[in-house]
């Protein structure tokens, strides 16, 4: 075209800027190409004068944001002199997906005006992110502003509340899919956020009963399923959903297996585990990381920690932390001190500031009267500025999320809180009751179980 000395317009941009986001998402082997297609398309757009029409400045924005490049997507954000929604929801949107909330809250706080697709862009940003309870306070003030949740919303908001076990929330949800008609059944995606959040909260017949009433089942409705099954203990009925799956004519894919493997891993099914493993070649599918590694929990779980050991040891790409330190748990369950040991000091190079880590081999050692190994470990982890991870828990009460932190007295009710422990402490204590810490496996054995689950001091008595 350029040959010819025909000279491009907006709607010829149009079509290239949407050929380089087509090219960056059908393949991650062309994201590089792509990101130097794009620039040169900006390039001949800047050339040729037509920067300033807003459906180019938008699409451009969309493409960079697209190839995760929020600096250029900002650059051209910042210097428009008109933005619309559609220029917004793009970098609300991109900041969410790039773990970069805060700046996507910083712009969401500052629009002038905010539509649908603007809240659901912040709530699925917040539950890409993790942060849960977030989620469900933003909805819970888009409702507030009289907007109606579209099914995409409701499907991240379904997402918050399975993973914070906020069971009213979703029911809540669910009832205003059913008034409002959305028709879960037809729809998979909402259909499946239904399911996933009944599972998470422990609702195993109601989704299967939802499970059920889907019309047209897809492989990641059937593998929410199976890992809702798995997660409850049920890992038989999930192998045979698995079978099932077979059955119905939906073929798995590698998250299938990594789910059944972990169904297997949980029940105690280790030569079902091992079976389907090797039974993955057959399929076409080669075994990945996260298939490996189930394979270790399989025969860790089992007390088969050195074979676990030899298949981490072994395997085609380098494991990663997680799955030494669920080895590391199994050597712990089955008094396995040897392997338990070289996996600990492994463990301890791989994540030197990890403090988890070297509680757990220090507890291993106190186990087993080994003090002096144990007092090494704890001056090692001191010297090298290793933290534990503070342990979080929430409940849902009254549709409320009421989240609780290890030594935190910002709570409202913290004194009430602290004096019930003290309650349930002095029944623990009472004639005829077992106490049974061995659980807590990565307490600090250098404090009281009480002190550690308290952590109060005395931050309560100066209140």
């Amino acid at each position: 075209m350029l040959e010819k000395r025909v000279s491009p317009n907006n709607y010829t941009f149009a079509l290239l800027i949407k050929s380089c986001i087509k090219l960056t998402s059908s393949c991650s082997k062309y994201v590089v190409e792509s990101k130097n297609i794009g620039k040169m398309v900006h390039g001949q757009i800047l050339k040729h004068g037509v920067e300033d029409f807003l459906v180019i400045k938008n699409s451009l924005m969309n493409m960079y944001c697209g190839m995760d490049c929020l600096i250029e997507a900002r650059l051209l954000f910042d210097n428009s002199l008109c933005l619309d929604l559609i220029s917004w929801n793009c970098m609300i949107t991109a900041y969410g997906r790039c773990g970069e909330v805060e700046a996507a809250r910083d712009l969401f706080e500052k629009m002038p005006e905010r539509n649908v697709v603007t809240w659901g862009a912040m709530i699925d940003g917040y539950v890409m992110n993790s942060e849960f309870s977030e989620a469900i306070r933003l909805f819970d003030d888009m409702q507030v502003s009289g907007l109606k949740p579209d099914a995409t919303t409701l499907v991240s908001v379904l997402k918050a509340s399975g993973n914070l076990g906020a069971l009213d929330q979703g029911k809540h949800i669910h009832l205003y899919i059913n008034e409002n008609k959305l028709g879960w059944e037809r729809n998979v995606i909402l259909g499946t956020a239904l399911v996933d959040m009944y599972a998470k909260c422990g609702c195993i017949e109601v989704a299967l009963d939802l499970f059920g009433g889907i019309h047209h089942k897809d492989v990641i409705l059937w593998n929410v399923m199976i890992s809702g099954l798995a997660l409850h203990g049920h890992g038989r009925d999930a192998l045979e959903l698995f079978f099932e799956m077979w059955r119905h004519g939906t073929l798995p894919n590698l998250t299938t297996f990594v789910t059944v493997l972990s169904a297997c891993a949980h029940s105690g099914m280790v030569e079902k585990g091992i079976g389907i493993f090797e039974s993955m070649k057959e399929y076409g599918m080669e075994p990945g990381i996260e298939h490996y590694g189930c394979l270790a929990d399989i025969l860790g779980r089992a007390g088969r920690v050195h074979e676990a050991e030899q298949i981490l040891s072994s395997m085609p790409m380098e494991p990663q932390a997680s799955h030494w330190g669920a080895l590391m748990a199994a050597c712990r369950t089955h008094n396995n001190i040897i392997v338990g040991e070289r996996v600990g000091k492994h463990l301890i190079s791989m994540e030197p500031h990890d403090g988890g880590r070297y509680i757990l081999l220090s507890n291993m050692y106190a186990a087993i009267g080994r003090w002096e190994d144990a007092r090494d470990i704890r001056r090692e982890m001191d010297r090298k500025g290793a933290k534990k991870e503070t342990g979080c828990s929430s409940i849902e009460k009254d549709g409320n999320i009421q989240e609780f932190i290890v030594g935190d007295t910002t709570h409202p009710c913290s004194r009430e809180i602290y004096e019930m422990l003290d309650d349930l402490e002095r029944e623990m204590k009472m004639p005829g009751t077992a106490q049974d810490y061995s659980s807590f496996n990565n307490l600090d054995s250098s404090y009281s179980c009480k002190s550690t689950l308290y952590a109060k001091n005395a931050r309560l008595s100066h209140e």
